[in-house]
């Protein structure tokens, strides 16, 4: 098993390239029926085999097709048993444990040593790409032309191979919410740039020579910016293994070209080892200036694909837990890259301990003062059928829904994007009148810890209470929508969605059984100064636009219409109130 500094040192050691003068066609019948017999072995013993395997590829001075052809059967071997070892971790709600990670290690090594074999065709197809034509006689044109072609083609499967190992790297690094090493960006941006150089980062290649995630170099490095992009290490994990699934899909809208098209502010710089970012005054480079080669990364087309996506699923009625991720994704990447808000700069700002609850179910148990859903909403007097299935009471998961975190001072108190950062563990320990269940779990050091996914992810609801503070409301309710992890302060983007909030319960009208219980809501007020109208924040997947419920706190209850619906994620939806 080999580490990323082990496979940094591999790649930085390149010995010189000799001419292929090896042949393994004697061994090759050998290889292919070993491979065929793995799935006989224990995980254990098939990974020692493949690494062997994959060990003498990497040295081994064989002829670059030939190599290309062992290498697809030992991948598909090396798939095989990966897959296998992510079901281990993958499906894990919480840290990931010791032997949880011991199996995110193989995985890992497995898609290096794929690399450093594939590395070897790279370099060498890339060397003979730069030398020297000799000198061709006519007659000589039509093989020299294929010979060409047939190098090109050999070249761009290689880094396609590549890339596609390094995507999945930074896949597992996500899963694991670890930040990506600034090396891997560097070959990535590396390799992308040489396929440009070498004019075949959209060479199409053949189904049968790559696996069926996308056709192109061009297309494959567009989605891992895309994954880059979309702030996944702020995602549940769930939702980041839906998001990778279908990243191929979404990255054929992104339109990327190295001379700008459009206005764009997102671009990579492809002699960096930085991933994708957004162009600001505080950007280390210009990158429209000459000297750098940049790629500029158009999102609005995708944005349009999921804008017209949920439009057909609305108009269908099919409005489920895809929808509002699909809803989710495309907030993001508005807010983040296309209508960027303006939030107030920290750095010099006055600011207050404050704290913070996440979660729908604790947020409704808070403002509904510590009651339970049943006595906010007078259960007794309901029938069987308009009982609600669950109550919001859950100490364990409400102790650990209260963060300790730092507030901002805003001039602006009408500014409905905010920040806020997250209190380091350190501090809160520090401080006697801060209890346990205060600490932020996202900043405990140590490696299991951090693998646990964020207490607060994109579009989560949160309830933001200051009770010290005389100038503000004590409490406003608002959802997150972006997280820094690239800084030691991890700092929290916000939108205000009100002040004035109530707890109740909701249903629809009418008597049938299986649709009509109560469910806890939230009530926020009208605010004139925010231009904000009065409103409903329920679960998702319980209410549609124009759906008639009665709303209940205590023993009265109020007849209401849901009007149009201002915002729908996976944890909740919030509908205007036409009454």
């Amino acid at each position: 098993m080999i580490t990323l500094s082990k496979f940094q040192e591999a790649l930085s050691s390149k010995e010189p390239l000799t001419t292929p003068n090896q042949s393994v066609s004697g061994q090759e019948h050998h290889l292919l029926k070993l491979l065929t017999t793995l799935s006989s072995q224990t995980q254990e013993q098939q990974a020692e085999h493949l690494e062997k395997v994959l060990s003498v590829l990497c040295e081994a001075n064989i002829d670059e097709l030939q190599c290309l052809k062992l290498m697809t059967a030992v991948s598909d071997a090396s798939d095989r048993l990966i897959a296998t070892l992510r079901q281990q971790y993958i499906y894990e709600t919480g840290a990931l444990s010791e032997v949880q990670l011991g199996y995110v290690a193989q995985v890992k090594s497995l898609h290096y040593l794929i690399i450093l074999a594939y590395d070897k065709v790279v370099r060498r197809q890339e060397l003979i790409s730069n030398s020297p034509p000799k000198n061709i006689l006519k007659k000589g044109f039509p093989r020299y032309f294929n010979t060409n072609k047939k190098r090109a083609n050999t070249l761009t499967v290689a880094i396609y191979q590549s890339l596609l190992r390094y995507h999945k790297l930074l896949c597992e690094e996500a899963l694991c919410y670890r930040k990506p090493s600034d090396y891997l960006w560097f070959r990535i941006n590396q390799l992308y740039h040489l396929a440009y150089q070498q004019r075949v980062s959209h060479l199409e290649l053949n189904r049968e020579t790559v696996t069926p995630y996308t056709n192109s170099i061009h297309q494959l490095y567009c989605q891992i910016c895309l994954h880059s992009l979309l702030n996944v290490c702020a995602m549940r994990r769930p939702n980041v293994l839906l998001v990778q699934r279908l990243l191929p899909e979404w990255s054929y809208y992104i339109v990327a070209t190295i001379e700008p098209t459009t206005e764009t502010r997102v671009f990579v710089d492809l002699q960096s080892d930085k991933p994708p970012t957004y162009l600001t005054p505080n950007s280390e480079i210009n990158p429209y200036e000459d000297r750098y080669d940049c790629l500029f990364l158009e999102l609005t087309p995708m944005v349009q694909y999921f804008n017209s996506r949920r439009q057909l699923s609305t108009e269908s009625s099919n409005v489920g837990i895809g929808h509002g991720l699909l809803n989710t994704i495309s907030m993001t990447v508005s807010y983040r890259y296309l209508q960027p808000q303006l939030t107030l700069p920290t750095k010099y700002s006055l600011k207050h301990r404050a704290s913070l609850i996440a979660g729908f179910n604790s947020i409704h148990h808070h403002v509904g003062d510590s009651s339970s859903f049943a006595s906010l909403i007078a259960i007794d007097e309901l029938s069987i059928d308009e009982r609600p299935r669950y109550d919001t009471v859950n100490a364990e998961q409400n102790s650990n829904s209260v963060l300790d975190i730092e507030v901002f001072d805003s001039h602006d108190s009408l500014s409905l994007f905010r920040t806020l950062r997250l209190v380091p563990t350190v501090d809160v320990l520090n401080e006697e009148h801060v209890e346990e269940e205060a600490l932020d779990m996202d900043m405990i050091d140590g490696e299991l810890v951090a693998t646990t996914p964020p207490s607060l992810h994109i579009m989560s609801l949160f309830l933001l209470c200051q009770p010290d503070v005389t100038e503000q409301p004590d409490r406003s309710i608002g959802v997150v929508r972006w997280r820094h992890f690239d800084t030691k302060d991890k700092e929290v983007e916000w939108q205000l969605l009100g002040h004035q909030i109530v707890a109740c319960g909701l249903r629809l009208e009418g008597r049938d059984p299986q649709k009509h219980c109560f469910v806890p809501a939230l009530i926020l007020g009208k605010d004139e100064q925010l231009q904000t109208m009065s409103s409903l924040i329920v679960p998702s997947s319980y209410f549609q636009p124009d759906d008639r419920v009665i709303m209940r706190i205590s023993s009265k209850q109020t007849y209401l219409r849901l009007g149009r619906r201002l915002m729908i994620t996976e944890g909740f939806s919030q509908y205007e109130i036409a009454k």
